[in-house]
């Protein structure tokens, strides 16, 4: 009798302490990740497990440099490379008659996002993205979904896929044509029964250098509502890079997408405040070279409010928990100095994720969590920031792949008056690239 009570106690025990696990971790099954809720603080944190096939919530991000083991094929010869530091993915036989290789990756369950990607047409005649594809198999048109590209012809189209069959959308000229083996960026935005597409070189940016529409597909399907991404060339070969994926989409062509103009050595709309700010055109960067407190850059051609920040930075220096570097939005009352601005702040240190808001040149930190694994000088990090109403999203990943850390802070009553955007150092020389601007 004596043992049987014992092990009711020790069962009822072990209940509560479960229950009470419960309560303050969650895990999801999909991602293979724990969420850390803070109650009360309006703050989360999330760091998941990489994975073979890419599944769960956004952002998703794939810069090819660690390979292409999260994305399937169908038809096609498909290889990674790196050059410059960065890595590719390219597709280099077909251009038969006819022949459309695809390759696919997501979650069948993203609904409403922008996916956007540099894009390059190698010979033949289309290369660009696939959204919200489901159902896919090898031959042509063999899945269902939206088809976005570029062509030899000198267009920007749009094309729907429903398992077999195509139906062309809309296209647009583009002022001066498609030329072969040049990157173009392209950007996709789903929301509803709403496609937005936007074309430019990649680098160029301003109101002729960004092109796009918008279009409405009447009574879509439940099939073209949700979907992964893909990418795909028709009757030609082609390149990908910088293939990111995030939450929201708008249903405008303005404000236009905006892109990196370091490829193309143009850093006339940046403003430094404090350190040494350089461009280096063949690998594509922006770094400062100097360890200033709060050294930063803004980029000040136009204005952003609710908007997705995605880029890459690296530590040129030796790192340590207290120096960090990333991406600033909303800014407004740039100056030189530690916190002199008004705006928010997401970005890495050698040894977390920071998120906070600078104000009257005072800061304040929202959340400070650790990331999996130390960051050392010289490798480049994956951040995106993610700003929509008042709540601030930051994701940071290896941009060579592995385990990605997410945290989220609502900084209820916040002013959401648009500002700019930039990139920011504190006591570390450090490097930018790929950075990109989408509104939601």
């Amino acid at each position: 009798m004596t043992g049987t009570v014992t092990r009711r106690r020790l069962l009822v025990v072990a209940l509560l302490l479960a229950a009470l696990v419960a309560g303050l971790w969650t895990t999801s099954p999909t991602s293979g990740a724990f969420t850390a809720a803070v109650r009360g603080t309006g703050n989360t944190a999330t760091t998941a497990a990489s994975f073979p096939r890419t599944s769960g919530p956004l952002p998703y991000r794939s810069g090819f440099a660690g390979g292409a083991t999260d994305w399937t094929t169908y038809d096609g010869c498909w290889a990674t490379t790196t050059a410059e530091g960065f890595g590719y993915y390219t597709e280099k036989c077909g251009s038969p008659t006819a022949a459309a290789p695809k390759a696919v990756t997501g979650d069948a369950a993203w609904t409403d996002y922008t996916v956007q990607a540099d894009v390059k047409l190698d010979g033949g005649k289309q290369v660009g993205l696939l959204a919200r594809v489901s159902d896919p198999s090898p031959g042509l048109d063999q899945h269902n979904g939206y088809w976005a590209y570029v062509s030899s012809a000198g267009k920007l189209e749009l094309g729907k896929m429903t398992k077999g069959s195509y139906r062309f959308l809309q296209t647009m000229d583009v002022p001066g044509g498609i030329a072969l083996n040049t990157w173009y960026h392209l950007v996709v935005q789903v929301t509803g029964c709403t496609v937005t597409v936007s074309q430019s070189t990649a680098g160029a940016n301003g109101d002729t250098g960004v092109r796009g529409f918008t279009y409405v597909d009447t009574g879509c399907s439940p099939t073209h509502l949700q979907g992964k991404v893909g990418l795909r060339d028709f009757e030609g070969t082609g390149a990908w890079r910088f293939v990111t994926v995030t939450a929201g989409a708008t249903a405008s062509t303005e404000p236009r997408p905006w892109n990196t103009p370091w490829k193309v050595a143009d850093v006339s709309a940046f403003t430094p405040y404090g350190g040494a700010w350089s461009n280096d055109q063949a690998k594509e960067t922006y770094s400062n070279t100097q360890s200033g407190k709060g050294d930063k850059s803004v980029e000040t051609s136009r204005t952003w409010g609710n908007a997705s920040v995605t880029g890459e930075v690296r530590f040129d220096a030796a790192t340590s928990a207290d120096l960090d570097a990333g991406y600033n939005v909303r800014v407004r009352n740039p100056g030189t100095g530690t916190d002199r601005l008004d705006g928010y702040y997401g970005g890495v240190s050698r040894t977390s994720l920071i998120l906070g808001k600078h104000v009257g040149g005072t800061w304040r930190e929202f959340v400070r969590t650790p990331l999996p694994a130390a960051l050392p000088q010289g490798q480049w990090q994956h951040l995106t920031v993610e700003m929509v109403g008042c709540t601030l999203t930051v994701t940071a990943q290896a941009s060579s792949g592995g385990p990605r850390t997410t945290a989220s802070h609502t900084d209820t009553g916040c002013d959401t008056t648009p500002g700019n955007v930039g990139v920011r150092t504190l006591g570390i020389p450090a490097s930018f690239r790929s950075m990109a601007v989408t509104p939601r």
